[in-house]
């Protein structure tokens, strides 16, 4: 009885941890969530914490960086283009936690 119950832990375990490498790559494949944030929208006195100043004040490197994530993401592109918005006023691309992408457009 003990080592059928220590053999199922032992399956379970072994199916989860496959299934955990197998995770990301199919993440990959399939569009991630992206998240669009318009600076805009976050300029009162309550949201001023809420974005960054680095995607407030990008500089030089921090908008080189972003205009390559769009050259390289063609989610990112397919969706600015979706919602008509230039790929000019993307001002930082982050990568949240989960591996989706919050872009700041200005």
């Amino acid at each position: 009885m003990k080592k059928a119950l220590l053999l199922a832990l032992f399956a379970a375990f072994v199916i989860a941890a496959a299934s955990t490498a197998i995770g990301p790559a199919h993440a990959q494949r399939a569009p991630a969530g992206i998240t669009i944030v318009m600076i805009r929208d976050y300029y009162g006195p309550d949201d001023f914490q809420q974005v960054s100043p680095i995607y407030r004040y990008p500089s030089p490197q921090t908008l080189a960086k972003a205009q390559e994530e769009i050259r390289s993401n063609p989610y990112i592109r397919a969706l600015l283009q979706r919602r008509g918005i230039s790929f000019r006023n993307v001002v930082g691309v982050q990568t949240a936690l989960n591996g989706g992408k919050v872009v700041y457009v200005r």
